[in-house]
C-alpha cells in the first residue's frame, strides 16, 4: 500500500473544506447523531451538531501556533521532537488506539447499513473489516481514496434526497403530528443538560481531531492563509450531517414506535417502493464508509513509519481482533453506536490535555504525557460502568488535567536539574 505522505500538496481552502469532510464523513456523523437524538431528545442532535462545528473552531488557535512553531513537519516528527523515546514509544500506542477506535466506528456503521438487507450487525461488522483488511494488504487502493469531492457530493446528494422523500411527500405537518403523539418526549428541551452535553461531545470531538494523523498531515500541508476559512467552512458544513440524519431518522418513526435503533434506520432504507432502490442506497453510502475505512489503514502505515513488513507481520492479529473479536464485544455487550462514541470519547477527551501540552511546550516531555492519557481514560471508563453515560467523558478530561498539573512542579525540577 502506498504510504507516502510526504508529497507535496498544498491544500486551499475549497480543497481543504472538502478533504477535511470526507475524512470525517464517518458512522458517528450519520448514525450516531440519530442515536443521541432518539435519547436525549432534540438536544441530542443540536448538541451533538454544535459539538463539530466548535472542534474545527477550536482547531483554529491550535493548528495556528503549531504551524508557526513546527513549519510544514510531519505529526509523527513533531512528537518526536518533543518527548523522550520512552514516552514516544507509548503515545505512538495511543495514536493506535485512537485509530482502532476509528475503524470499529466504521465497522459499525457498516453493520447498520447490512442489518435491513437481513444480516445481523455483527456479521456485518466482520464482513466489512476482513474485506476492507484484506483489500489494504493485498490490492494498492490509493486511487479509491482520490474521489473525495465527488464522494462528499455524492453523501449531500443521498441526505438531501432523503429528506425531500420524508418530508415533500409525505408532509412535515405529518411527520410533526405523528411525533408529537408517537413520541412528545423526543421534542421536550432539557436546557439545564445542554451545557454539559455540548461540553461532552466537543471534548471527544476535539481530541479525536488531534489524534488523526491524515487530518495533521492536511492541515500542516495546507496554505496557511486558507486555514481560518478553510476549517470556519468545515465545521459549518459538517454539522449539517449528524443534524440532517437525525431529522432522516425523525421521519421514519412518526408512524409508531420502535424496538430499538437498528429498527429506526431499518424503516429509513426499507421505505422504497423498489429494493433495488434500498440496495443501490446502502451499496453508495458502504462506498463511502468503505474509503474512509482505508484512510484508517492508511494511518497504520504512517504510525509504523511506512514500514510495510513490520505492518503486515502485525495486520493479521489486528485482523483477528476486527473480525472476531470486537464484533463479539458489540453482540455480547449490546454496545451500541452511541455507548461507543463515550468509550472512544472518554479516551480522546483524555488524551486532548496532554496532546495540547506537548504541542505547546517547548520542552521534551516524559512517561507522564502517556501515563495521563491511560489513568484518566481508565476512570472515565470506570464512570461510564457506573451510569456516567456523557458525563464519563468530562470525568476523564479534568482528570487528565489534575494530573497534568500535579506533575507540573516534578517536571520542572527535572529541567533545572538537566
Amino acid at each position: 500500500m502506498n504510504t507516502n505522505l510526504s508529497k507535496s500538496v498544498q491544500y486551499g481552502f475549497g480543497l481543504l473544506s472538502i478533504a477535511l469532510i470526507s475524512r470525517w464523513t464517518s458512522g458517528n456523523a450519520v448514525f450516531t447523531a440519530p442515536e443521541a437524538f432518539l435519547r436525549y431528545g432534540f438536544i441530542g442532535a443540536v448538541s451533538f451538531s454544535a459539538a463539530g462545528i466548535l472542534a474545527f473552531l477550536m482547531l483554529i488557535p491550535i493548528i495556528t501556533r503549531v504551524r508557526e512553531s513546527a513549519g510544514s513537519a510531519s505529526f509523527p516528527e513533531i512528537m518526536a521532537s518533543r518527548l523522550s523515546d520512552p514516552s514516544l514509544k507509548w503515545m505512538k500506542r495511543i495514536l493506535l488506539l485512537a485509530i482502532f477506535f476509528g475503524m470499529t466506528v466504521m465497522g459499525y456503521a457498516a453493520g447498520i447499513l447490512v442489518y435491513p438487507l437481513g444480516t445481523p450487525v455483527p456479521i456485518g461488522m466482520s464482513l466489512f473489516f476482513l474485506f476492507g483488511f484484506l483489500a489494504a494488504i493485498f490490492f494498492r487502493l490509493k486511487w479509491f481514496t482520490r474521489f473525495s469531492m465527488l464522494k462528499v457530493g455524492i453523501l449531500f446528494l443521498i441526505m438531501i434526497m432523503i429528506l425531500v422523500h420524508a418530508y415533500m411527500l409525505e408532509g412535515i405537518e405529518v411527520v410533526y403530528d405523528g411525533i408529537r403523539l408517537y413520541h412528545p418526549y423526543l421534542l421536550y428541551v432539557e436546557w439545564d443538560v445542554l451545557p454539559s452535553l455540548v461540553t461532552a461531545f466537543t471534548l471527544a470531538m476535539l481530541g479525536h481531531l488531534l489524534l488523526d494523523l491524515k487530518m495533521w498531515n492536511m492541515l500542516l500541508k495546507s496554505k496557511k492563509e486558507k486555514l481560518r476559512p478553510g476549517l470556519i467552512t468545515t465545521g459549518l458544513i459538517w454539522g449539517t450531517i449528524p443534524f440532517s440524519f437525525s431529522m432522516i431518522a425523525l421521519s421514519a418513526i412518526y408512524k409508531g414506535g420502535f424496538e430499538n435503533l437498528y429498527a429506526v434506520f431499518e424503516k429509513i432504507f426499507l421505505r422504497y417502493e423498489h429494493f433495488t432502490f434500498t440496495v443501490l442506497l446502502v451499496f453508495i453510502l458502504m462506498i463511502i464508509f468503505f474509503e474512509t475505512f482505508l484512510s484508517q489503514v492508511h494511518s497504520l502505515y504512517v504510525l509504523y513509519n511506512r514500514n510495510d513488513r513490520k505492518l503486515n507481520k502485525h495486520m493479521w492479529g489486528i485482523l483477528s481482533l476486527f473480525v472476531l473479536v470486537i464484533p463479539l464485544w458489540v453482540h455480547f455487550y449490546s454496545i451500541s453506536l452511541l455507548n461507543l462514541y463515550f468509550i472512544s470519547g472518554v479516551f480522546f477527551a483524555g488524551a486532548l490535555p496532554v496532546i495540547l501540552r506537548i504541542l505547546w511546550s517547548k520542552q521534551k516531555q516524559g512517561r507522564m504525557m502517556p501515563a495521563a492519557v491511560l489513568i484518566s481514560a481508565l476512570t472515565g471508563w470506570t464512570a461510564l460502568y457506573t451510569g456516567a453515560e456523557y458525563r464519563g467523558i468530562i470525568v476523564s478530561f479534568m482528570v487528565s488535567i489534575l494530573i497534568l498539573l500535579a506533575g507540573w512542579p516534578i517536571v520542572k525540577r527535572q529541567h533545572k536539574t538537566n
